[in-house]
């Protein structure tokens, strides 16, 4: 099984993702860290260099081979995935036909004062307003939603643990 997690940038895919990952004995992939080990370079740099396009074609293909090796190996994996993944039509349908899709719904408000007013790491946080407007109707297309403002990724690991054991039990 592979579990994806999306949601906005600072919502707590990586630290949540670590947790789950560790209380169900899987691998975690963020893919983020994924990408940088893979290219060699950091984010901000393959935006500097390609801008968002290239960005997101390297995502993509990120994503696609960490998902054919995660089934390859059999192993269940947690997948972090970056805040814009699923801005690509094509990743939505990797990510939605190929895992179990958990948004992290988390306030704006909360992420700024997770994040602090500017992030030099995430290219695209200054457009932080227009980019939640338009991403969050594409996270929602996930599976599951759990809310995650006034928690710790161990309690929101544990809401996913409980609600994906309860569809597990009704199919």
């Amino acid at each position: 099984m592979i579990i994806s997690l999306t949601g906005f940038m600072g919502c707590g895919k990586s630290s949540t993702g670590r947790e789950l990952a560790a209380r169900l004995d899987a691998r975690f992939i963020d893919l983020d860290g994924e990408i940088v080990v893979r290219t060699g370079r950091s984010i901000p740099d393959i935006f500097r260099e390609g801008g968002e396009a290239a960005f997101r074609a390297v995502e993509l293909a990120t994503l696609r081979a960490v998902l054919d090796e995660a089934d390859a190996a059999g192993q269940d994996t947690v997948l972090a995935l970056g805040g814009g993944a699923l801005t690509l039509s094509e990743a939505r349908e990797l990510v939605f036909s190929r895992t179990r899709s958990v948004f992290l719904r988390t306030r704006l408000e909360t992420i700024r004062q997770r994040l602090g007013a500017s992030d030099a790491s995430r290219p695209l946080f200054a457009d932080a307003d227009a980019l939640y407007a338009a991403r969050a109707p594409l996270y929602a297309q996930a599976e599951l939603t759990v809310d995650t403002d006034g928690k710790t990724p161990a309690e929101v690991a544990g809401e996913i643990l409980k609600i994906t054991k309860i569809m597990s039990d009704q199919r």
